[in-house]
């Protein structure tokens, strides 16, 4: 994509001031307001005008966009580089995947996974004669932040069920805070790893069971063990019932996996129901992405978005401010939904990228950040877009602790488009310290509600958003070969072989006694 069009469009809007946008009226609104699914996507507060859109949208026609949604719907080799479909949306019956190979699979997987769950939850489960009180799921990466973003968000939708723990680092408090004050009888872990040989995941297993045998006996710790996994055989071999271990399969990509058995925890933990909700909430989106033309697409509109920001007037980054106690972990599930699909800089064929990829996504809980970090976004030097993230409920709620979280929302919003300006006759000492520059850009996603259905219409929203920019930068979203290099350096220090690592990094190791001088 060319991104000379774009610039020009954005020195024509330099002159413009964001509230000047913001009020253009002449269909404006009207373009960057859109409802789906239970979301509302409002980008009204974005340095954008209805000639800029149109220039992306014609971007977005010449990368060929529709047609390669189209084959990532219908199941076509959309990761180049290991020559894979992406099918996690088979696990909600989104794209056009019936009767597919891939459907098959889910289906039986599913079933099994059900049937599993309910066994846990109803008390049949109890392979050392005590009811599972605690499910303790064992990942990294998106096997773990997508169970555990969800787990946060629809606790207090729970249907019953075992009470869910995460452990995703290697640091040993982080297994013992997983299994503290649970009777050990009581436990299930469930080991979420395609491979079952990513090097965290698989020691943090083995500690678990290490520590199980010591409370329950190694001839019985295996049965309190169950797996997601491609490799059936590994499984077994780390004492895992066959029966046990539920697929998943190499086209589905951990920070897509959240739909799959990866989920099993939640399955257990928040019951069957919930989570067959959230899967509803992802095929609508998934329907919308498929059947709305471009101009009143959420996933495209939101996607074009980012795309302009990033090229177009050259921000480097975006906040993630959710403004809900329970969606705390919302920017870290999207800063490695996007930064490991789209921090690429070759293009699908192989060649040099004419685009830096994706923005760094950062952000967090917005009740909080506004009384830190938000300090930079009102007066720092840098501009970053914020996308406020907040449950359109909240405003006409009868507690008034929600209708204050909703007025904070939007008086950031509102703050940081107008900024102000501090009269120096009033305060010659401070009007430069309290003024702020304004014309910083945000847009608004509300949920009507925080419950199943808005969650995955939401994960949704960006998992398509994503592949759209992903066309447009002409990168493939699908691998993840930088995370890669990191595990076999990994593996060469603890192997002790060394000999071709830098001399920065072969002195800190010797110095530290990781590896010999």
């Amino acid at each position: 994509m060319s991104d000379i069009e774009l610039k020009a469009h954005a020195e024509r809007l330099s002159g413009l001031s964001l509230r000047e946008l913001a009020e253009a009226g002449d269909g404006r609104d009207e373009a960057l307001i859109l409802t789906a699914a239970g979301l509302e996507f409002d980008a009204t507060k974005q340095r954008l005008d209805l000639e800029a859109l149109a220039t992306l949208l014609s971007h977005a026609r010449a990368s060929g966009l529709e047609s390669k949604r189209d084959s990532l719907l219908s199941g076509g080799i959309v990761n180049a580089t290991e020559n894979r479909p992406a099918l996690h949306m088979a696990y909600r019956e989104g794209g056009n995947l019936a009767g597919s190979d891939a459907a098959i699979l889910v289906k039986r997987t599913q079933a099994e996974t059900r049937e599993f769950a309910e066994r846990v939850r109803s008390g049949a489960y109890a392979p050392s004669g005590v009811r599972i009180g605690r499910v303790v799921n064992i990942g990294i990466g998106g096997s773990d932040l997508g169970p555990r973003l969800v787990a946060d968000a629809l606790a207090d939708q729970a249907e019953g069920g075992p009470e869910l723990r995460f452990v995703a680092s290697l640091d040993p408090s982080d297994l013992r805070h997983a299994v503290a004050g649970a009777d050990p009888a009581s436990i299930l872990f469930i080991i979420a790893s395609k491979s079952f040989s990513t090097q965290e995941t698989l020691m943090s297993g083995e500690a678990a069971r290490d520590w199980l045998a010591g409370h329950v006996g190694a001839d019985r710790a295996g049965a309190h063990f169950a797996a997601a996994s491609a490799a059936p055989e590994k499984a077994k071999a780390f004492g895992i019932d066959p029966t046990l271990v539920f697929d998943f399969p190499d086209w589905v990509g951990g920070r897509y996996s959240v739909w799959s058995a990866v989920g099993l925890a939640l399955e257990i933990g928040l019951g069957p129901h919930v989570f067959q909700a959230f899967r509803d909430g992802a095929k609508a989106m998934d329907t919308h992405f498929a059947t709305a033309p471009l101009e009143r697409n959420m996933p495209v509109l939101k996607g074009l978005i980012d795309v302009w920001n990033r090229i177009g007037l050259g921000y480097p980054a975006r906040c993630v401010a959710a403004y809900s106690a329970r969606m705390g972990k919302l920017a870290d599930y999207f800063q490695q939904l996007e930064m490991e699909s789209l921090g690429k800089s070759v293009t699908v064929d192989g060649r040099p990228g004419k685009t830096p990829g994706g923005a760094l996504v950062w952000g967090g809980n917005g009740t909080e950040i506004q009384h830190s970090f938000f300090q930079w976004l009102h007066q720092g030097g840098d501009v970053v877009p914020v996308d406020f993230i907040g449950i359109a409920r909240h405003f006409a709620s009868d507690d008034p602790r929600e209708r204050a979280l909703a007025a904070n929302m939007a008086a950031q919003g509102a703050a940081l488009l107008d900024g102000r300006k501090v009269d120096p006759a009033v305060e010659p000492e401070l009007a430069s310290h309290k003024s702020m520059p304004g014309g910083r850009p945000s847009a608004t996603l509300l949920l009507d509600d925080l419950n199943p259905a808005s969650l995955g219409a939401l994960i949704a929203l960006h998992e398509h958003k994503v592949f759209v920019e992903s066309v447009l930068y002409d990168i493939n979203p699908f691998d993840q070969w930088g995370v890669e290099l990191g595990k076999v350096l990994t593996k060469g220090i603890l192997d002790g072989d060394i000999s071709s690592y830098d001399a920065s990094t072969r002195a800190l190791l010797a110095r530290t006694g990781l590896t010999p001088g």
